[in-house]
């Protein structure tokens, strides 16, 4: 009777151990670069219209003028192309709380959009010289790719380390591999496209600036559909961790949001400042096994040191 006991309790304990090491929910918060140098953040979690948009937080309006591309590094720190003003011809660094902390300077050339690879290096989208600027997580300059590009714009990197390029004047999107070698290029169901970005299933969406529409395309660059409505000369892109859609509607100062089949969810306004890029901060979780380890250690002990008190009583 007192063996059945025990086991039950060890048994309670490991349900207990198995909720309390699962996964916490991710909190989805989007920046948006403003055409006023500003840099705001949503919490898009929960709620939808003006829940999201009441939401909104100042990241930044310091070391920055002429804002385009943003993006996060994996340890939450934020950087922003200057594309004019004083700090033309720069990125911006700040880190996850919004504090400045420096600039790469060199190399840049009316930078726009901006994405890391895998390894940790950033690249720039040199809009005026077309050509992309690739730094290390130093800050500092590697090289440059050249050759196939027109009006560079948005930037992705696919799960394989492909860089994905929007060539905003030739309605293209060029396709590089991780050593920045030409591979291929999308054409066709492009207009104007700018924004770039993937969902979680592969899929990649190119904002279209020409038509108000968004294509997609599937991993192996097909084209798959397109979505239209509640777009009003789409920017940037940003994709969620459960596969929704953000567009940054720069001619009527809004943000749309779509589900991962394109049908659209709700709007909400930026207020007098036109939206340009997007990007979602990483969401760090704690690993499971930590607790878990620690968990399974205090019980096995709790549960000998019973077995002995019950041996020696």
């Amino acid at each position: 009777m007192i063996r059945t006991t025990r086991l039950g309790q060890m048994a309670l304990g490991l349900m207990a151990l198995l909720a309390f090491a699962a996964p916490l929910s991710a909190v989805d918060m989007l920046y948006v670069s403003l055409n006023d140098s500003t840099i705001v953040s949503y919490d898009t979690t929960s709620g939808v219209g003006s829940t999201i948009a009441a939401s909104v937080a100042t990241f930044s309006s310091s070391n920055l003028s002429g804002l385009k591309g943003l993006v996060f590094d994996s340890s939450g720190n934020l950087y922003a192309a200057n594309n004019a003003g004083p700090y033309v011809n720069t990125i911006s660094k700040f880190n996850s709380s919004g504090a400045y902390l420096s600039n790469i300077i060199g190399n840049l050339n009316s930078p726009a959009g901006l994405a890391f690879d895998i390894s940790g290096n950033l690249y720039a989208a040199n809009y005026t010289v077309n050509t992309i600027s690739k730094f290390n997580s130093s800050g500092a300059y590697v090289s440059s790719i050249s050759g196939n590009l027109n009006g560079p714009q948005g930037l992705a990197f696919d799960i394989s380390g492909n860089l994905y390029v929007a060539n905003n004047n030739v309605n293209t999107i060029s396709k590089f591999n991780s050593s920045g070698a030409y591979v291929s290029s999308i054409s066709g169901n492009l207009n104007g496209p700018l924004g770039l970005a993937f969902d979680i299933s592969g899929n990649l969406y190119a904002a279209n600036t020409g038509d108000n529409t968004i294509s997609k395309f599937n991993s192996a660059d097909g084209y798959l559909s397109s979505i239209s409505g509640n777009l009003d000369v789409p920017y940037g892109l940003a994709s969620d961790s459960s596969g929704n859609l953000y567009a940054a509607n720069f001619g009527n100062n809004s943000i749309s949001k779509f589900n991962s089949s394109g049908v659209f969810l709700t709007s909400w306004s930026t207020g007098s400042a036109k939206p340009q890029f997007l990007a979602f901060k990483p969401v760090t979780v704690p690993e499971p096994s930590t607790y878990a380890l620690s968990a399974i250690a205090t019980g096995v002990m709790a549960a000998i040191a019973r077995r002995r008190k019950a041996r020696t009583a």
